[in-house]
Formats: C-alpha cells, sequence, structure tokens
C-alpha cells in the first residue's frame, strides 16, 4: 500500500530545515545525489535531524520522499536501517583514523537492500588528521551508491580541500526563546536563562556549556578587573582560570556523550580550551551587541565605540585559543583589551 498521503503541507518533513530543506528536497526526488555534503549550523541539533531526513528521503520508494511510514522510513528513525552508518566519536574527543577505515572499507561495498548507502559522520569537525586524509582520498573515486553526509557545528575546522569537495547546506539554530526554556528546564533562573540564550548565538549546546561554566560571572569578573588597579587583574584572572578548570569537564561531557567515547576521558587542556573560547565566544557577543548601541549586559558602562574598537582583538583571542597561546596569558590579554580607552 503506498503512503503518499503520510506527508500533507502541515507535516512536511523539510519545512523545519527552511531554504536548506527545500533544496534537499528537491535532490531527493530528482536523483541526482552527490558523493558528499556539509550539513552545518551553529546548533548540530539541525544538520543532525537534516542528516537523517535526507537519509531516509534518498532510500524511500514512496513518491512522496520521506513518507516516514514505510519500513525504511520507519527503520531509520529508530536506527536499525542496514544501509544508514552513523559514525560519532570513538575517542573523548575525535574519531580516530582506525573507526573512519572501517567505515570507508563499507563505503566502497554494495547497498544491502536499497539504491544507496548513506554514511553520516558528527561531528565531522573530530575527525583525527589521518582520518581526514584517508576520507579524502576515498572521495578520490567516490563509490557510486554511496553518499557521504559530514554534520558539523564548527565547519572552520575542516580543512578546505573537504569542504570544497562537499556542496555545503546550512541550517538555522533554535530562536534564543527556544534555547533560554532549555536552560530553564536545566534549571537557570529566567534572567540568567535569557542572557545566555543570547550569548550562545543559536546554539543550546554551546548555551548549556555557558550555562555550566557560570560564563556570564566569569565575564563580569574579567570587565571588573579591567577597570581596577593593574596589579589585582592577575590576580582576577587567575580565580576565573581556576573556575573554569574546575567546571570545564562537566561542561564540556554532553558535547562527547556518544557511547563510544564515554570510556575515555577528555584531556583536561582540550576541556580547558573549549572553555575559553565559548568565554570568549559569549564576550564577542557583547562587545557586538554593546557596539551597536544595545545596552551592552556587563560592558553597560562601555561606550559603543569604545567596544567597536576591542571587536577585532576579542575576535583574533578567540582564535588564539588554539594556537597553544597559555590560557593566563590569554585572560591578560583580554582584560588589557577591555581595559582600553
Amino acid at each position: 500500500m503506498g503512503s503518499s498521503s503520510a506527508t500533507t503541507p502541515s507535516t512536511d518533513p523539510w519545512a523545519r530545515f527552511g531554504a536548506s530543506g527545500a533544496l534537499l528536497a528537491r535532490v531527493a526526488r530528482g536523483g541526482r545525489t552527490a558523493p558528499a555534503y556539509i550539513f552545518e549550523s551553529e546548533d548540530r541539533d539541525g544538520p543532525r535531524a537534516a542528516a537523517k531526513t535526507f537519509a531516509s528521503a534518498l532510500l524511500c520508494r514512496e513518491p512522496i520522499r520521506p513518507c516516514g511510514a514505510c519500513s525504511s522510513c520507519r527503520r531509520i528513525a529508530s536506527g536499525n536501517h542496514p544501509d544508514v552508518h552513523v559514525r560519532g566519536r570513538d575517542k573523548a574527543t575525535v574519531i580516530s583514523v582506525e573507526a573512519l577505515g572501517e567505515l570507508l572499507e563499507r563505503a566502497h561495498g554494495s547497498p544491502l537492500e536499497g539504491d544507496r548507502q548513506v554514511f553520516v559522520i558528527d561531528p565531522a569537525d573530530a575527525l583525527a588528521p589521518e582520518a581526514v586524509a584517508m576520507y579524502l582520498k576515498s572521495l578520490e573515486e567516490p563509490p557510486a551508491t554511496t553518499t557521504f553526509v559530514l554534520v558539523t557545528s564548527r565547519p572552520d575546522r575542516l580543512p578546505t580541500t573537504v569542504r570544497s569537495r562537499c556542496q555545503r547546506f546550512r541550517f538555522p539554530g533554535p530562536p534564543d526563546a527556544a534555547i533560554a526554556s532549555r536552560l530553564l528546564r536545566d534549571g537557570a533562573e529566567p534572567e540568567r536563562a535569557r542572557v545566555l540564550a543570547r550569548w550562545s548565538s543559536g546554539s543550546s549546546a554551546r548555551a548549556r556549556r555557558l550555562l555550566a561554566l557560570a560564563a556570564d560571572e566569569a565575564i563580569d569578573e574579567l570587565v571588573r578587573a579591567s577597570s581596577g588597579r593593574v596589579p589585582t587583574a592577575a590576580t582576577s584572572v587567575e580565580t576565573v582560570l581556576a573556575d573554569l578548570r574546575t567546571r570545564a569537564g562537566a561542561a564540556l561531557e554532553p558535547e562527547i556523550a556518544e557511547p563510544e567515547a564515554q570510556e575515555s576521558a577528555t584531556p583536561p587542556g582540550e576541556a580547558l580550551r573549549r572553555a575559553l573560547e565559548d568565554v570568549l565566544h559569549a564576550l564577542v557577543t557583547v562587545a557586538r551587541d554593546r557596539a551597536a548601541g544595545l545596552p551592552g549586559g556587563p560592558l553597560a558602562a562601555t561606550t559603543p565605540e569604545a567596544a567597536a574598537r576591542a571587536l577585532p582583538a576579542l575576535g583574533a583571542l578567540a582564535v588564539d585559543v588554539r594556537r597553544n597561546v597559555s590560557p593566563s596569558a590569554l585572560l591578560i590579554e583580554t582584560v588589557r583589551v577591555l581595559r582600553r580607552p
């Protein structure tokens, strides 16, 4: 029995994905599928859900795809389809070359049931360098019946050689109100939830990390240090750094909760780097709002002109986190940038 009536305008599975969803629906209908795609967003939940919908559409045999009701669609939804493979981290912070090698070996085989296999790598930015090289080699002669979907919230972490060989689709993140509601369920007070949702730039995962890090308290302390005496600034920085070290592991844990990685400890240095990235991202957002003339929260006493001057330096510091700059030096420089008139 056909199930073409399972998808109506009010239940269109692509509607939640905006313009990218409409384009992917046409790809699935037209049958001209590229070897590889990047699905990206500030919030990984969107592209992750889109990858499952896309896989369902590619393997569904109904006139309107995905129908959501056939055996193929139901098994993909439950994670049990033999032609859909999802590869997450097998280590605490990376997808190893061994894990990807196993996946690529399957990719060069034939589908077990349908006309195509779909391989979802999530998060793709966690691929180890050796795994990236192996993946690129496989794309030199991509199997005709294989489609790769790389899911990421940090496409800038993917090498240019990978990005250039994939069709890219960007998905909207959830609105601030939805993120704030989630933080409220996690125990945040209403005003704190509103502020951290704003600072998350559309990423519910980042918002949860900011809450776990007490990032608003860290930023308040850094701003206070910038307006106080220079000798006490170093003490304030060390206090902030000690607090971030204590909270960093718990903040990062939800981000690496794939079953294969649960037994691997996250290196403390990596957890702290991610915490610093999040705090500096939030501070850049605060400065950008103040530069636009908005109230500015912790930077309310800073003029819009001063906030605009600080923005490039704060953005550069966020990049420096991954350049093995000393955490203390990063935060001392942050205070120095905020101190500028």
